[in-house]
């Protein structure tokens, strides 16, 4: 009791678009975490706290103040400075209280899921008022009505709009990007094929992220899941790019120059849509005039590859029918972690990831392309430490970093953006700070 919080009302209206050119030192906050009594949002609470307390002015926000004056006295436990952090209140389906919010912070990092049902008024918020936005999302569909109903409009006010801001699909679209311009740099080459290897690591699983995978089976038009299943141009494809790529098998691959046998990646139908709307927002022209991109979790060579491959494949199909079918997804409700929940510290801070990279350049008549290896990792669980880390790390690129990012000439002023063509490089570097791995071998 006697400490801050904000109850936002919805009595006025918010600020309208002249919120925009509000200079971003008038704003009380840097970040508001979004969701922060969720298990990420904590988690991404515990980084602020341990790492960029009195450095950065932030404050915690969603619908439920008790909850969230629990986070905050967790977090004093061992974090005094935090006991003041402010709490801001608001239920994310009342827009106008939605954006008294997002009016006082020069960003948002959003959590609540399932998006598709909770972030579409954050989202339009955040371009009403002038605030970038980043947020942890895997639901594609959602992430192509986002794009079709803001980017004008965000890339007009110079705000930007970034999906997928955790393991999926950060790894891919950063990994990506420092090979390619590796490649161009170096070797003056640019890239043809790219692949990105899912290796060994160690995981834990969040009723959230189960959520939300159930709620686009559930609510999704079975249309649009045929169509993101089998166009690689899903998202490229709203600014009007098309190729020759195809999303990787659910069957078993040979892949001929990372030399190894793979099966297929779960996440891959989101990851390698991000990558291939990278190649296509960035703006020194795309990778490659027919860019192709593979994601698939490596098994190794040989018959022992092959197996193994053949075992991912039968569980992946597994996993997919479970979620499709009703039925099984009601069991699944029941047996699997509820939202809210997820792997405890010690096993976050067990776990591992880590990405094989390889790039294959274009080549000329009688030329041999050249290959280039690299890795992208951490060693810490995927989904949670390192997805919590990631976001929290592009919200403050986009605040801190701005003018570095400017000058880069490689990202995008505004617009509903990826990693890769919002922050770029200069995100690279601060996840390499903060203990991520992204290197390209010698």
């Amino acid at each position: 009791a006697g400490r801050p919080h904000i109850r936002v009302p919805s009595t006025d209206a918010p600020q309208s678009s002249m919120a925009a050119s509000v200079q971003a030192s008038t704003r009380p906050f840097q970040v508001v975490v979004w969701g922060a009594s969720g298990f990420t949002g904590r988690l991404v609470c515990e980084h602020l706290a341990t790492s960029y307390q009195g450095r950065v002015k932030w404050a915690i926000a969603g619908r439920d103040v008790r909850k969230l004056e629990g986070v905050r006295e967790e977090l004093a436990r061992n974090h005094p400075a935090v006991k003041d952090i402010p709490i801001l209140v608001a239920d994310a389906n009342d827009s106008v209280a939605v954006g008294k919010v997002l009016s006082q912070t020069q960003c948002v990092l959003a959590l609540v899921g399932p998006f598709a049902l909770h972030g579409s008024n954050v989202v339009e918020q955040a371009v009403e008022q002038g605030t970038h936005y980043a947020d942890i999302t895997g639901e594609i569909p959602w992430v192509k009505r986002s794009m079709e109903k803001h980017h004008a409009k965000a890339k007009a006010k110079g705000v930007k709009v970034v999906h997928c801001c955790g393991y999926d699909s950060v790894p891919s679209d950063l990994g990506t990007l420092m090979m390619v311009e590796h490649c161009q740099k170096k070797l003056k080459k640019k890239v043809s094929q790219m692949y990105c290897l899912i290796g060994k690591g160690k995981a834990g699983i969040s009723g959230g992220t189960i959520a939300s995978g159930m709620n686009i089976f559930e609510t999704e038009k079975s249309a649009d899941l045929a169509a993101m299943g089998s166009d690689a141009y899903y998202l490229a494809g709203v600014h009007g790019r098309k190729g020759s790529d195809k999303p990787a098998p659910f069957t078993p691959k040979y892949l001929p120059e990372p030399k190894t046998w793979a099966g297929p990646f779960v996440m891959e139908g989101c990851n390698a849509k991000i990558v291939h709307l990278s190649n296509t927002l960035y703006p020194q022209g795309p990778y490659s005039q027919d860019f192709k991109y593979c994601e698939m979790l490596e098994t190794g060579q040989g018959w022992s590859g092959w197996l193994a491959a053949s075992a991912v494949s039968m569980a992946t199909l597994g996993i997919g029918a479970s979620f499709a079918f009703s039925p099984t997804r009601s069991l699944l409700k029941r047996v699997l972690p509820a939202p809210g929940t997820g792997p405890s510290l010690e096993v976050q801070r067990a776990g591992s990831w880590s990405n094989r990279l390889v790039a294959v350049t274009e080549a000329g008549p009688g030329e041999q392309p050249t290959v280039v290896t690299g890795v992208c990792g951490d060693k810490r669980d995927p989904g949670y430490w390192s997805t919590s880390r990631m976001l929290l790390e592009t919200g403050l690129a986009l605040v801190l970093d701005a003018d570095k990012i400017a000058s880069s000439g490689t990202c995008q002023p505004g617009g509903v953006l990826t990693p890769a063509t919002a922050a770029g490089n200069v995100l690279i570097e601060r996840l390499r700070g903060a203990g991520f791995t992204f290197k390209v071998d010698a």
